[in-house]
């Protein structure tokens, strides 16, 4: 069978799968390739953007007005092959209850609060409640009414802190936080399923190529190695990568053989995503930040009064991006520091005797200089060493990180085609 295609998509996770879905339905022929042995092994996509680290850039207004459900659903519904419905924290019921599917992909509209101990020597601390500050006056100047909440009415607020303690005064009197609504978080499980359903059923199984190996950009199009036998396709429009930290020493390699100049992130930086048992039922509404941790309500589609398990994301530090393999650089994910840093926020804060931890999902996610994360490997035309290429291929730098901002990369990188043909 030939693999002759329009388009060629290279990459893992969710971002060439909403790219496939939309050129299938523009009535594109696509090729799918994917080195991994599945789409979401890597698990490089976020229900939420964790808005760290907390700094100017980080906490800005366009950033925050970016988490909004609203502009979620905008996003994610035309990309999906089926419903995408809203759960409001404020009402508890889902938007068009009358047709409301349980078993879809949901938006869940919940409250952000971050909870700080007040100002002492340390210029860490004074800085991040700095931070806090200025983002409180923002929001409150846009109308977006935030609360100032001091000692156990912050503390309480938090998913998962317990009252059951005869020092509970002595553990909060010296906390604040601020509380902003209507942020929100995705099932990111199930959107991903929904589409990978979708492109495998529209492409079949000769298209959509998992454990692709020996992938190379060659003047025509596109040569592979798939279950151990080469393969070529003809690509006559062009060829999108996306790029997520798997990918990151095949680019940078096609780069120097293409002579190209990569737009390079600014950093890798490394996520612990813990699920862990709460001691009594969780507050579902609210999406608590204390230092570098941010922990809500784990569940899929509307929550219900019972919910008892925490996701608890850690932030880890900021690391550069070179050729070495970037997965190697997290063998430090859940090292004897995480555990400390864990039990301590369980104990000292949540107040809890005990927690049990159910799992725990490292993330590696790349940190951007700009919004100018997409660039050329190949131009129609260009001679590089290995002969003139005959079609586009574009690297899509985002395709990680909180699914809302990686499903609008991918859109959008699918909307420039057209511009490849008219340009």
């Amino acid at each position: 069978m030939s693999l002759d295609s329009d388009i060629g998509l290279v990459g893992t996770g969710v971002a060439p799968l909403v790219a496939a879905r939309h050129l299938v339905t523009q009535g594109y022929s696509v090729l799918l390739l994917n080195p991994d042995t599945d789409f979401f092994l890597e698990d490089s996509e976020l229900s939420l953007d964790p808005l760290w680290p907390m700094d100017k850039n980080t906490v800005s207004l366009d950033r925050l007005l970016s988490c909004s459900a609203e502009r979620a659903v905008d996003e994610l519904r035309p990309s999906f092959p089926g419903m995408v419905e809203v759960w409001s924290g404020s009402s508890g019921i889902a938007e068009s209850a009358d047709y409301h599917d349980p078993d879809a992909p949901h938006v869940r509209q919940r409250s952000r609060l971050w909870i700080a101990p007040r100002e002492n020597n340390q210029s860490t601390n004074k800085e991040y409640w700095a931070s806090i500050e200025e983002m409180y006056v923002e929001v409150f100047d846009r109308g977006l009414n935030p609360k100032t909440l001091e000692g156990l009415l912050a503390a309480r607020r938090f998913p998962g802190f317990s009252l059951q303690s005869d020092r509970i005064s002595q553990k909060t009197e010296n906390l604040r936080g601020v509380q902003i609504p209507k942020f929100s978080d995705v099932d990111v499980t199930r959107y991903r399923n929904g589409i990978l359903g979708f492109v495998r059923e529209r492409l079949g199984p000769d298209r959509v190529v998992c454990g692709a190996t020996q992938i190379e950009i060659i003047p025509e199009g596109i040569r592979f190695h798939a279950r151990g036998v080469p393969r070529t396709a003809r690509l006559k429009e062009g060829a999108l990568i996306f790029w997520t930290p798997r990918l990151t020493n095949w680019i940078l390699a096609e780069s120097k053989r293409w002579e190209a100049k990569p737009v390079m992130p600014r950093g890798l930086r490394f996520f612990e995503q813990w699920s862990i048992m709460s001691r009594e039922p969780l507050d579902c509404t609210v999406i608590g930040t204390y230092g570098d941790l941010t922990a809500w309500a784990e569940v899929e589609g509307t929550p219900s009064s019972e919910q008892t398990r925490l996701a608890v994301l850690r932030a880890g530090e900021l690391r550069a991006v070179g050729v070495e393999n970037v997965l190697e650089l997290g063998l430090d994910w859940a090292s004897a520091d995480s555990f400390n840093v864990l039990a301590g926020f369980c104990n000292d804060f949540l107040n809890w005797e005990r927690f049990s931890i159910r799992a725990m999902r490292p993330k590696a996610i790349f940190e951007w200089k700009n919004n100018n994360l997409s660039w050329s490997l190949g131009q129609l035309g260009q001679h590089g060493r290995f002969g003139k290429i005959s079609h586009k291929v574009k690297v899509i730098g985002g395709c990680d990180g909180p699914l809302v901002n990686v499903v609008g990369r991918a859109r959008a990188a699918c909307e420039d085609i057209e511009k490849w043909r008219s340009a």
